[in-house]
C-alpha cells in the first residue's frame, strides 16, 4: 500500500493536507516508521511521488495498518460512552502539537477524561488545552492545560503553513490560519508591484503578530529587500524575532538589507523618523479598526513611486460600496493621487457584518 513518508513532528500538518485534498485513505491507519517518520496511507488517485505537492517527501509501500476507532470519543470510558452524543464538543483546533477545546456544559466535568482520549486518539498531539476565553489587552486566550503527553506544559509550538514553519504560542498571542489563503494573494500582489518596480521592495506591517504574512514573501528570491515589522504585545514581538531570525536563515539569497522589529503602538510609528517614508507596501490587520488607522499609517510610505496597501477589516455588508468610497476618500485627502481601491467580501462574520480584505494601489 502506498504511503506517504514524512517526518513524525509534520504528520498533523500532512494529515490535514492529504484529507482536505482528498488523498487520505481513511479505511487505514498512519503507520510508524523507522528513524522518527511515519507513513500516512494514500488512496489510489493521490498525486505521483513526483509532483511538487510533497515537497520532495518520499513514497513508500508498506503494509497497511487497521484503524482503531474512528473518533476520539470511542476512546471514552464506557460509562461516558452511555452520554449523549451531543454532550462532548464537535470541534477543536489544532496549532502544531497543542490541541484546544472548549468544554461547555456537561462535558466540563469530564475534561481530564477527554484530554486522555484525544492524546490516545491522535499520537502527534503533546498537550490537550481547554479554552477559557480571552483576557488580558492583548485578547490572549486564556488556557487551561488539561493532559500533556509528555509532562510539559508550555504551550509554544511551531505550525507549517505552505511549505514554511512559524512559532506561535497560543496562549500568548493570536494567530489563525483562516488568512492563510490571503496570505497567497498578498504574494501575488507583491509580485506585481515590484515588476513594476523592478526592484526589492520594503515591507510595513505594525500588526504582525508573530508575523505569518511573512514566510512567503521571505522565501522568494528578490522580492523584498527590507521589513518594518511589529505589535504592541510584547510576547508576540518575541516570536516574530525567532520567526524573522529562522526565515532570514532560510532565504536562498542571503539575508535582507534591512530588518527592524518593533514592539509599539502603530500609530506612534510615523513620529520615527528611521521608519517614515521607507516602505512601498502596507499591510494592515487590525479588524476593527483598520480603516480608522490609515491616516496614522500613510506616513510610512515611500512617496514618489507607485505603493500598496493590502488590508483586512470587519465591516456592515450593506455598506461595503460605501466602504470603498471612504477608502478613495481617506487616500485622497492625505495626498495620495492614481487612486485604485478594491474591496470585497472574503467571509462572514455575524448577519449584518463580514470580514473584507483591501487592496489600494496609488502614489503619494
Amino acid at each position: 500500500m502506498r504511503h506517504l513518508r514524512v517526518p513524525s513532528a509534520e504528520t498533523q500538518d500532512w494529515l490535514a493536507l492529504c484529507r482536505s485534498s482528498n488523498w487520505l485513505l481513511t479505511t487505514a491507519g498512519v503507520v510508524r516508521l523507522e528513524g522518527d517518520f511515519r507513513g500516512i496511507p494514500l488512496v489510489e488517485h493521490a498525486p505521483a511521488e513526483a509532483d511538487l505537492c510533497w515537497n520532495g517527501h518520499l513514497h513508500i509501500e508498506v503494509e497497511g495498518k487497521g484503524k482503531g476507532p474512528v473518533h476520539w470519543t470511542e476512546r471514552l470510558p464506557e460509562a461516558l460512552q452511555e452520554l449523549p452524543k451531543d454532550t462532548w464538543p464537535s470541534a477543536y483546533e489544532i496549532q502544531g502539537d497543542v490541541l484546544i477545546v472548549k468544554l461547555e456544559g456537561p462535558a466540563a466535568a469530564h475534561g481530564e477524561d477527554i484530554a486522555q482520549a484525544m492524546l490516545e486518539q491522535l499520537p502527534n498531539i503533546r498537550l490537550i488545552c481547554a479554552d477559557e476565553g480571552v483576557k488580558g489587552d492583548f485578547r490572549v486566550r486564556d488556557l487551561n492545560v488539561l493532559k500533556s503527553r509528555d509532562e510539559t506544559e508550555h504551550t509554544r509550538t511551531r505550525v507549517r503553513e505552505h511549505g514554511h514553519f512559524v512559532w506561535v504560542d497560543p496562549a500568548k498571542a493570536y494567530f489563525s490560519t483562516r488568512l492563510s489563503s490571503e496570505r497567497e494573494k498578498t504574494l501575488t500582489s507583491i509580485r506585481k508591484l515590484r515588476a513594476d518596480l523592478g526592484r526589492p521592495l520594503v515591507l510595513a506591517d505594525p500588526y504582525a503578530g508573530v508575523g505569518p504574512a511573512f514566510p512567503l514573501l521571505f522565501a522568494e528570491p528578490g522580492l523584498i529587500d527590507g521589513c518594518l515589522a511589529g505589535d504592541l504585545n510584547p510576547d508576540a514581538v518575541e516570536l516574530l524575532r525567532m520567526n524573522v531570525d529562522y526565515w532570514q536563515s532560510k532565504r536562498s539569497d542571503g539575508p535582507l538589507k534591512r530588518t527592524e522589529i518593533i514592539c509599539a503602538d502603530a500609530l506612534l510609528w510615523s513620529d520615527n523618523p528611521n521608519l517614515r517614508e521607507q516602505a512601498d507596501v502596507l499591510l494592515v490587520n487590525l479588524p476593527h479598526d483598520s480603516l480608522d488607522h490609515l491616516p496614522s499609517l500613510l506616513p510610512l510610505l515611500r512617496p514618489g513611486n507607485p505603493v500598496m496597501i493590502r488590508g483586512w477589516a470587519i465591516r456592515e455588508r450593506e455598506h461595503l460600496s460605501e466602504d470603498t468610497d471612504a477608502l478613495r476618500q481617506i487616500l485622497s485627502d492625505n495626498g495620495a493621487n492614481e487612486i485604485e481601491v478594491d474591496l470585497s467580501e472574503i467571509k462572514g462574520f455575524s448577519t449584518s457584518k463580514c470580514f473584507v480584505a483591501f487592496e489600494c494601489r496609488f502614489t503619494i
